[in-house]
Parts: C-alpha cells; structure tokens; sequence
C-alpha cells in the first residue's frame, strides 16, 4: 500500500494544477458566454425600443391622417353649406357636422403630439442602450480576443500535465483505488490527500482519532480524514 501512496502523492503533485487548469478552461468560456448574453440582451432590448416606436409613429400617422380626412371634410361641407345657403335645416346639419369634426381633429392632434412624444422617448432609450452596445462591445472584444490567447495557453499546459500525469501513473495501482481518489480529488478541488501531522490533518486542521493514526502509521490500507474524506498519509 505504500507504494500505492506514493503513486498517489506523485499523481497529486501533477493533479493539483491540472485541477486548476481545466478549472480555468471551465471559467474562460463561461464567463464569455455571460458576457455575450449581456450584449445580446442590450441589443436585443434596444431593437425592441426601436420597434416599439415605429409602432408608436404608425399609430400617430394614423390620427395625423385621421385629422387630415376631417378637415378635409370641414371644407367639403363649407362648399356644400355654401350652396345651400336657403336651407336652413341643412345649415344646421353642416354646423353641427363640423363641431364634432373639430372635436375628432383636436383629440387626434392631442393624441398624435403624445405618441410621438412617446415615440421619441423610446427612440432616446435605443440610441442610449445601442451606444452602450458600441462602447461594452469594443470592451468585449478585447476581452474575448484574451480568452482566446489565455484558452489556448491553458490547453498547452492541460497537455503536459496530462503527459506528466500518464508517466507518473505506473501500474499496480487497484482501480476502485484510482476511483477514490478521482471522486476526492473532483469534491476536494484538487487536492485529494493531505499530510497527517501528529494527529492533525494538513488539509482542514482537524484532529483525528488515535486509532486512525495508528492505521496511516502502518501503511496497510488507505485511510481518509472523517472530516474532509481526503486519503492522509505520513
């Protein structure tokens, strides 16, 4: 078993810093996916602003236009009012008429001053967000392009640790022995053994049983800290 151990403390030597390599080649592109969703988000919300207010400019020229048929039929009944001067009924009517279209042209002019008042506000917003757009992406691809180089270099160490790692690995070693280890290296964030020194464990300072010291002394048989689970040795 000692021999297994020291296997396992080589293997740990390299494991360490694969653990923080393929950590790193983990965060590089998550953290530029997280960047990119930001941007996609800003762009996104900005597109929607600038359709939003093309929707509201439509609707605009919608009473805009409604405004210009009533004031077109404004004069029509002024021409017909004015050949029909001897009818008095009929006066009444054009009068009448031409007061409720004056009230539609003075609602729709109302309205139509709000939408594009509304539709401007929603224009200033996109512009704002797509000039933040601009700047965090110039931020961004800068960004991505040390991604790239830092991902690239991450990859060249993960190659020779991994090297490292298959000539430190030898044989003999049991594979529900190798198992263990990996299960504690992955939960331990790489580091799967720790030092017994005296009867306190070098990873998480905690004291172990007599028992179990006696047990890591002999060599016989992998023993695992009862608090942090890692394989202790001498």
């Amino acid at each position: 078993m000692q021999s297994v151990l020291q296997v396992l403390q080589s293997l740990q030597e390299v494991d360490r810093d694969l653990y923080l390599v393929l950590e790193e080649l983990k965060r590089l592109p998550a953290e530029r996916a997280k960047r990119q969703a930001a941007l996609d988000k800003l762009a996104s919300r900005a597109a929607e602003l600038k359709a939003e207010a093309r929707k509201v400019r439509i609707e605009a020229k919608e009473h805009d236009d409604k405004a210009t048929v009533a004031r077109q039929r404004i004069k029509k009944l002024d021409t017909e009012a004015a050949a029909s001067r001897a009818d008095q009924a009929m006066l009444a009517a054009f009068d009448h008429e031409k007061r409720n279209l004056k009230r539609e042209i003075g609602a729709s002019e109302e309205t139509g001053i709000l939408l594009l008042e509304k539709a401007e506000t929603l224009e200033k917003e996109a512009a704002t967000l797509e000039a933040q757009h601009a700047s965090e992406l110039t931020v961004y691809n800068e960004f991505a392009a040390n991604v790239e180089a830092e991902t690239k270099a991450a990859e060249a160490r993960k190659a020779k640790l991994v090297a490292a790692r298959a000539e430190r690995m030898g044989a003999g070693v049991p594979q529900d022995t190798l198992a263990l280890y990996a299960r504690v290296l992955t939960t331990r964030d790489g580091q799967a053994l720790a030092q017994l020194e005296g009867r306190v464990c070098g990873a998480c300072y905690m004291e172990v049983p007599t028992n179990m010291v006696v047990r890591v002394s002999r060599g016989a048989e992998l023993v695992q800290c009862p608090s942090c689970d890692r394989i202790l040795y001498h």
